[in-house]
């Protein structure tokens, strides 16, 4: 999973903030997740905000310290979702 965010950092600071949005949509949204509502709604809003994440450090066309620890955050709060009994 940190790999994945990692890539999706390297491609928004390259101009492409969308490019591992839909696979990460796919891939935890059809993992089982869909059984308890609140936790998709939950990861949902993750992939949303993880989304406009990606575009801000597009706009800013650079990687810095702060994204780096964002991107942590993210991967913290996925991660918790995917793994938990309850969101």
């Amino acid at each position: 999973m940190g790999e994945i965010l990692k890539e999706g950092l390297f491609w928004a600071a390259l101009g492409r903030p969308s490019e591992v949005i839909p696979f990460l949509r796919g891939k935890l949204l059809s993992n089982g997740i869909g059984v308890d509502n609140r936790r998709r709604e939950y990861l949902e809003y993750l992939l949303d905000d993880l989304e406009r994440f990606y575009k801000r450090v597009s706009w800013s066309g650079e990687i810095e310290k702060r994204h780096w620890k964002a991107l942590k955050s993210f991967h913290r709060d996925i991660v918790s979702v995917v793994y938990s009994r309850r969101a």
